[in-house]
Formats: C-alpha cells, sequence, structure tokens
C-alpha cells in the first residue's frame, strides 16, 4: 500500500482507554505516525481535561439523548473544553431536525464549533439506522449554512448519499473513521478494496472537493498501521496533506505552532 509520513490529525479517536494498555499504545501511536492532535468521540474519557490536552487531544460534547443539560454545555463551550458538539443519530431515536436538538445547532453558532452527526451504521443492534441516513440530515444542513458539519463515518455504508450531501452543501464535510473496523491483515485486498478504498476514491472523485475530505480513525477499535495505509493508498498523494492533516485543522480551528 501507499504510505503517509507526514502530520495527522486524527478527528476520531476513543480515550475510555479500557483495556490496561490503551494509554501507553495510544502515546506510541501519537509518535510513531506523528499525530499532532486528535478528537475524542468519548462521552467519558478516562482523563480530566489537562490530561488530555497534554496528550494532544480535544474533546466534543456527546449528546446521547434529545434532553440534555443546556448550561453544562455551555460551560463547556466558553471554557474551550469542547471544540465540538457530537449528536449521536441512530443511537437516539430522533432526527437531525428535531426541535429538542435546534437549540444545539444555536450554540454552535453561538461558539462558532462544528456539529458532528452520526451517520451511518452504529455496529449496536437496537440501534434505530433510518435516523443516521444521511440523506435524513440535507434540511437540517440547509437550514443552518453558517454552521460547519462533519458526517463521522461517510454514512457508512451509504456512501454515495453523504457524497452527495457533501457535494450539494458547502457547510459539509466527511470523515473516514471506523469504515472497516479490526485488523485489516484478516482482510482480502479484493474485499478491503470494495469495502473501503473504492467508497473513499469514489466520494472524492464524485464531489471534487479534497479538502472536504477528513482523517479519523476510530481507534482502538481499528488495525491503526493498515488504516492509515488504506487511506493513503484510496488518496492521491496531492490530497494526503489536506485529508490527513490541514482540512481537520481547519475545521476545529486547532491552529499548529
Amino acid at each position: 500500500m501507499n504510505s503517509y509520513s507526514g502530520p495527522v490529525f486524527d478527528a476520531h479517536v476513543h480515550t475510555e482507554f479500557a483495556a490496561a494498555g490503551d494509554l501507553p499504545a495510544f502515546k506510541a501511536l501519537k509518535s510513531q505516525f506523528n499525530i499532532r492532535a486528535s478528537v475524542t468521540d468519548s462521552h467519558a474519557p478516562a482523563c480530566g481535561a489537562q490530561a488530555l490536552k497534554a496528550l494532544g487531544v480535544a474533546r466534543c460534547a456527546v449528546i446521547a439523548q434529545p434532553e440534555w443539560c443546556h448550561d453544562s454545555l455551555v460551560q463547556g463551550l466558553a471554557s474551550g473544553v469542547y471544540v465540538a458538539i457530537k449528536i449521536n443519530l441512530g443511537f437516539m431515536p430522533v432526527y437531525a431536525d428535531d426541535s429538542r436538538l435546534e437549540s444545539l445547532y444555536s450554540l454552535a453558532h453561538e461558539f462558532d464549533v462544528p456539529v458532528l452527526l452520526h451517520t451511518g451504521d452504529t455496529g449496536w443492534h437496537r440501534s434505530r439506522l433510518k435516523y443516521a441516513h444521511p440523506l435524513s440530515l440535507d434540511e437540517v444542513i440547509v437550514d443552518h449554512p453558517q454552521i460547519n458539519f462533519l458526517l463521522v463515518h461517510s454514512g457508512n455504508p451509504w456512501f454515495t448519499d453523504a457524497a452527495v450531501i457533501a457535494a450539494k452543501n458547502n457547510n459539509v464535510w466527511l470523515d473516514l473513521s471506523s469504515i472497516v473496523e479490526g485488523p485489516l491483515n484478516q482482510v482480502s485486498p479484493a474485499t478491503l478494496n470494495r469495502l473501503m478504498i473504492d467508497p473513499i476514491r469514489w466520494m472524492l472523485d464524485y464531489t471534487g472537493k479534497p479538502d472536504r475530505l477528513i482523517f479519523g480513525s476510530g481507534w482502538p477499535s481499528v488495525d491503526y498501521p493498515n488504516y492509515v495505509a488504506a487511506c493513503a493508498k484510496a488518496i492521491d498523494q496531492q490530497y494526503h496533506r489536506q485529508v490527513f492533516f490541514d482540512n481537520a485543522t481547519r475545521l476545529f480551528k486547532i491552529i499548529e505552532e
């Protein structure tokens, strides 16, 4: 596979550090892959704000229920603890345009942070996938042109629908996390092409927007070295730095010195 050796901004990691070796493994990955910054998708990270900051990890406010604590969210956004709002569509049975979520978009606008929307497969048998289908997001995206939206997992497996949304709306980004989880050396090259590499290439070709594609892994659920290599293979080398680093830096407004 092709390789990428430049700086990485991983827009989707998990920091529960549930296994004993997860924290040392994450530190090792940061060094090995030059991960300059990352965003945790964890509702309850194992580390506090200062420890996460020392690891170069930013937090998003994870909304797992249609009812949520307004004051706590405002405090986190105002203090800079949260750099984004993540809405777990599919895990909760509400559409993105549910009236109970509307004030989240107002806060995203007020604090100038992106809204991350879970799209596609949840990996949970009790989820309601119709609420996480990319086409269900179009109205709320159109109604809030001042907000940047990141479609987490690029709608997997509805990549074509996610690409249509990104192509027509200038405030939409696509994230590449957790498209294929687990050890990739146990996946045949043909299967990996069908499930991951070809869809990424198709999204790039269809949208014509390499500046809207963002690398995210979904670590520790993915085979990091081979996942990076698969993404690098799918993306033209001239766009590697954009997708692996620059785009997320711009979206999340985290400036590297």
